[in-house]
């Protein structure tokens, strides 16, 4: 056991030390440090005979970013393909909407309905494929435009399916009676 006073910037550290002889080189535990009686275990080390050390964790950071990355890329992907979805959600009700109020509309019909609604999906910005709009006279003057359609997808063989339907007075002119 060796005792031994180190001089650092934050002033004398004395610790005691217990060398081991390892074959190879030196192992160093610190057993104690006297005056805070915490007890520690120094990284070992070997010498390798050309003045560098070799420690433990070398390539730990290069197995650790080939465990990470993959992990975040595609939590990357996810939250684009969730942004996909929500976006064709979007374009699938404003194309219900749009076609529902064209349809309602003095002179629409539901023929007007459907193309417009086809123009809002086919328009720019528009992310969805295998789009289907259907628009029924119902009884009572309502019209019900519905819009099928998948978002675009990153993942390959996903298919996330978007619809929208949307229903309404057909809107009429009335004369005084």
């Amino acid at each position: 056991m060796v005792d031994v006073d180190r001089q650092s910037d934050a002033g004398v550290c004395r610790c005691a030390y217990r060398e081991v002889e390892d074959g190879g080189g030196c192992t160093v535990d610190r057993i104690a440090d006297p005056d805070t009686s915490v007890g520690a275990r120094i990284q070992p080390f070997r010498s390798t005979g050309t003045g560098a050390r070799v420690k433990g964790e070398h390539g730990s950071v290069t197995v650790e970013a080939v465990l990470v990355i993959p992990v975040i890329m595609v939590v990357l992907l996810a939250v684009v393909q969730f942004a996909l979805w929500a976006h064709a959600a979007q374009l699938a009700q404003l194309a219900a909407s749009e076609g529902d109020r064209v349809a309602r509309s003095l002179g629409g019909g539901s023929a007007a309905g459907l193309v417009q609604a086809n123009s809002v999906l086919s328009g720019p910005g528009s992310d969805v494929a295998d789009s289907v709009v259907v628009v029924d006279i119902m009884p009572g003057d309502l019209v019900r435009v519905s819009v099928t359609a998948r978002a675009t997808s990153v993942f390959p063989g996903l298919s996330l399916p978007v619809s929208a339907v949307q229903v309404g007075p057909i809107q009429e002119f009335r004369g005084s009676e």
